[in-house]
């Protein structure tokens, strides 16, 4: 018995008030179940309902969404007429029709509703950006071996006593008592004191004693003294006399070993009080003025990068600073792990604000030359392989697949597949691929060699 049969049993042995309210109800009823079986069927000329994104999709229902991106579907229709006037808001898919060489024809007031837009096939100016993390590293072409080379001796004391610890050019890093400074002092006061007394002597002795003097130069600066220091010495060889100088009155058998630029201890190998053999490393000074940055290239990006090529380096901790540099080296082999190519770009840090292990970014522009060109909104990709729909005028709409190169900013290079002047489509190009799907039009080129 139907729900409508059992409201009349119903009101046949109620009141009479009770019985018209349960007519009145069944009316009611079959006046919805009406409409909505009216409101449910598709119009006559609808093929069915599909998702412009994800055209497998296919429904009878005109309020339907879809499935994968809960978009509403639009209206396929049987023949090329007019698009539905369903209450859906997105516009329907109208079929295209297909001729003979596979053209897709859209009449041109389907072309403008859904915002086709067009442009030509030209050469542009293309560059690739090139883009790779990388990270600060200490500059190993200024570390500085600190160590006596002329004779052993003591450290008496230790200025530059840890790692890490910062100096600047002319700063005692030790005092050193050394065997065999004290006669190397004397020995030069007295070739100094000869060589100034010259021009009081007969001229035929001048050369001599000016080889005698730059042969003690040679032996003191064996010492890595400083300037001001040999200056200090001949100062003083001008004010002492020869019973001072026979006993080396005012000399001392120690001197400071002075920092040659300014930097920081990178590795401490002396203690206070040591002894050390002549040529023994004491400390290694790393330089403050530059920095390494090392950066780590992909493998498809190697063959653009080249010694001597400007990068612009900046550092996430500080997005304020962009640093400017060239590359100077580059790894003539490639991480097997990894696929990258190691480039080295050296940059100014006069300020010491880029510690080595400061993470960063390196980028820069390598120039392509004149390409064929379209933007990247033309393209369509269909699994391995890339469209474009040529424009032939009159709403007829060549799929012609390309060879695409290089992909700058907002443009691809083109290999192969259209000529300068070609008119494509280069907007709403997922709605005509869309339609195309749906008709079947793009299932041979996925199927091309």
């Amino acid at each position: 018995m139907s729900f409508i049969q059992q409201l009349q049993s119903i009101a046949g042995n109620a009141p009479l008030s009770r019985r018209r309210a349960l007519m009145g109800l069944s009316l009611f009823t079959l006046t919805a179940c009406s409409r909505s079986a009216k409101d449910a069927k598709a119009p006559s000329d609808v093929a069915y309902y599909t998702c412009t994104m994800h055209p497998f999709v296919r429904s009878q229902d005109p309020k339907g969404k879809c499935p994968v991106c809960g978009m509403d579907l639009v209206a396929v229709m049987k023949d090329s007429s007019a698009p539905s006037t369903a209450t859906n808001s997105a516009p329907a898919a109208v079929a295209s029709s297909v001729d003979g060489n596979g053209m897709v024809n859209i009449a041109p007031a389907r072309m403008q509703e859904i915002g086709v837009t067009t442009e030509i096939v030209t050469k542009r100016n293309l560059t690739r950006m090139l883009r790779a993390p990388a990270r600060a590293e200490i500059d190993q072409s200024s570390l500085r071996d600190i160590n006596v080379k002329a004779g052993a001796g003591y450290i008496t004391k230790l200025y530059a006593n840890y790692e890490g610890m910062s100096f600047s050019k002319g700063q005692p890093l030790m005092t050193v008592l050394c065997e065999g400074w004290l006669q190397t002092q004397i020995d030069y006061i007295r070739a100094y004191r000869d060589w100034k007394r010259s021009p009081l002597m007969s001229s035929n002795n001048s050369f001599a004693l000016d080889n005698k003097l730059e042969l003690m130069r040679a032996r003191i600066r064996v010492w890595d003294l400083s300037e001001d220091q040999i200056a200090n010495l001949e100062k003083f060889a001008l004010s002492t006399n020869e019973i001072d100088l026979r006993t080396g009155h005012g000399l001392s058998g120690s001197f400071d070993v002075l920092a040659p630029f300014d930097g920081y201890v990178h590795m401490e190998k002396a203690i206070e009080g040591m002894r050390f053999e002549a040529g023994q490393s004491l400390l290694v000074l790393a330089d403050h003025s530059h920095t390494w940055i090392v950066a780590q290239f992909p493998e498809d990006q190697g063959m653009y990068v080249n010694v001597g090529q400007k990068m612009t380096v900046t550092f996430p901790s500080m997005p304020q600073h962009k640093v400017q540099g060239e590359i100077s080296f580059i790894d003539p082999h490639v991480d097997e792990e990894q696929r990258r190519i190691m480039a080295r770009i050296v940059i100014s840090d006069e300020g010491h604000m880029f510690h080595p292990g400061l993470f960063a970014e390196v980028s820069g522009e390598v120039p392509v030359g004149d390409s064929l060109t379209i933007s990247t909104g033309a393209v369509v990709p269909t699994g391995n392989k890339y469209i474009v729909f040529v424009d032939h005028g009159g709403g007829k709409l060549e799929p012609r697949q390309v060879e695409l190169g290089t992909h700058s900013g907002d443009y691809y290079e083109v290999v192969s597949g259209l000529n300068e002047g070609d008119r494509i489509v280069s907007s709403a190009n997922f709605l005509i691929d869309a339609e195309s799907r749906i008709q079947g039009v793009l299932k041979t080129w996925g199927d091309r060699p």
